[in-house]
């Protein structure tokens, strides 16, 4: 597969050329109303407002056909039921907020339907009973046909008192990771979901070794049928082959979605940052945090270091109104190369892996002054192990 060209940071004009369709500006509601970006600005980001404010009951300030009553918009819904959900320990209410044949898609791999939900719920819950969840933004959009679609950035806080999979045995030590989840929902059901948790930077606060995790689970599946591993194998081959995502003309997502196509597709990482503010506050996975261009760069440098043959696909995006005239802007995408690159990663072992990402930027008078991208990095470990299939 021929990687897409990009010739410009801000057009992304060739997306269309080899195959998305083109979008208009506006999205059409389920009622026929014409949805642009920004409207509805009375449905707020949590961004800058207190916890009393976010559950304060009301009257609704947005049309939710076949919602629960106590939701008054798409963004409450997304905040208030995961508060339900996870600090009111209501873990059944998943019942009526997924759907049946739901599927959660992770690096580790898939999970399908509503109960494996509840169940991964309540185990993770005996494991870090009080956890804490603190949006720190919706970045939605309405894509049409009664379909809602919201990228919800969350910073959890919790206690590791007891046993788990993933991050070991109870250890009694705080912790706290960054998590965003993509959710297309339809009338009160989340109805397909992307999930993308730092889960490396999990395993190091509470002690453990994120490489002797990865290479346990990878021996784990490397033990029964490998059919259960095909679902990476098409991610990869969607990557590497379907269109991007349109972007509708005028859109915020333009231009950050361009400054992603020239890092990853021509390798200019230079004019890919001057999408970026001087100072822009930087956040990736796995405790990178920093500040400027350089920092930036050197976040994408080290995962392009390690792969070659690359191919970078936009799966969907979202834009909202923040206060202040900024503009928050979410940006769902995957990676797919080859690991013959010695670095951060460790040795080259030649294997094709996956990485699914979620991008959240902030843009300030056209420039960038805040990127958070989130992905499983404990998973591209044990891909490197050997794990999640040929």
């Amino acid at each position: 597969m021929t990687v897409l060209p990009t010739t410009h940071t801000t057009d992304l004009s060739h997306l269309r050329r080899h195959g998305a369709p083109a979008l208009s500006t506006r999205n059409r509601s389920a009622e026929g109303i014409l949805m642009a970006w920004n409207d509805l600005p009375e449905v707020r980001s949590p961004f800058g407002r207190t916890v009393a404010d976010l559950l304060e009951e009301g009257p609704r300030r947005q049309p939710l056909p076949g919602y629960e009553p106590v939701y008054r918009d798409f963004v409450d819904y997304i905040i208030r039921c995961t508060h339900r959900i996870w600090e009111q320990k209501d873990v059944g209410l998943c019942r009526t907020h997924y759907s049946d044949d739901c599927h959660v898609h992770t690096l580790a791999g898939p999970v399908v339907g509503k109960e494996a939900v509840v169940q991964n719920t309540i185990t993770t819950l005996s494991a870090t009973p009080d956890r804490r969840l603190m949006g720190e933004d919706v970045i939605w959009s309405d894509d049409g046909d009664g379909l809602l679609y919201s990228s919800h950035r969350v910073a959890s806080r919790s206690t590791h008192l007891g046993d788990d999979a993933l991050i070991g045995a109870s250890s009694l030590r705080s912790n706290g990771v960054l998590t965003i989840a993509d959710c297309a929902c339809r009338e009160n059901m989340i109805v397909e979901e992307w999930l993308v948790r730092d889960n490396l930077r999990a395993v190091w606060q509470v002690g453990g070794d994120p490489w002797a995790t990865a290479r346990a689970q990878a021996d784990a599946d490397r033990n029964g049928s490998q059919d259960r591993h095909l679902w990476r194998t098409e991610a990869i081959a969607r990557t590497r082959e379907a269109p991007d995502a349109a972007i509708p003309n005028g859109h915020p997502a333009l231009g950050p979605a361009a400054m992603l196509a020239t890092a990853f597709r021509d390798d200019n990482f230079g004019m890919a940052a001057q999408a970026l503010s001087p100072a822009v506050e930087v956040r990736w996975p796995s405790n990178r945090h920093g500040y400027g261009r350089g920092y930036w760069i050197g976040c994408l440098t080290q995962i392009r270091a390690s792969l070659h043959d690359v191919a970078w696909r936009l799966e969907h995006i979202a834009a909202r109104p923040l206060p202040g005239a900024d503009i928050a802007v979410a940006l769902r995408w995957s990676l797919a190369g080859i690991h013959r690159g010695s670095g951060v990663w460790g040795a080259a072992t030649g294997r094709e892996l996956l990485i699914m990402a979620v991008s959240h930027l902030r843009l300030r008078g056209g420039l960038i002054i805040e990127e958070t991208t989130v992905f499983d990095e404990l998973a591209v470990l044990r891909q490197v192990a050997g794990g999640l299939g040929a």
